[in-house]
This record gives C-alpha cells, structure tokens and sequence, in this order.
C-alpha cells in the first residue's frame, strides 16, 4: 500500500471527526431564540429616580 491509499480514508475521517465534534458543539439549534432588539421607543434602561445631569 501506498501512502496516498492510506491518507486518503484517514484524512476522510480526521474531517469526519472535526465535522461531528463542530456541529456537536454548536448550540444554535437547541438553544433558545434571541429576543429581539427592542427598538428606538423601548423604556429607556435606567429608572426614573436618577436626576439627570442638566437638572
């Protein structure tokens, strides 16, 4: 056997594995959806009791 027949299955399955162990650790299918952004009219973050700088 040839080194070219023996590297091409075991680089197949090097890619295989590096294939599985991505998808594996990729958790953008089980997590949860992102909320969306909540745009220019949201609440502004802070509460009110905070005196703004220019009073």
């Amino acid at each position: 056997m040839s080194m070219r027949t023996i590297s091409s299955p075991l680089r197949r399955r090097v890619l295989a594995v590096a294939l599985v162990l991505v998808l594996g650790g990729c958790d953008v299918l089980t997590a949860p959806p992102v909320p969306d952004w909540p745009g220019p009219h949201a609440p502004y973050p802070f509460p009110d009791n905070i005196p703004h700088r220019t009073e």
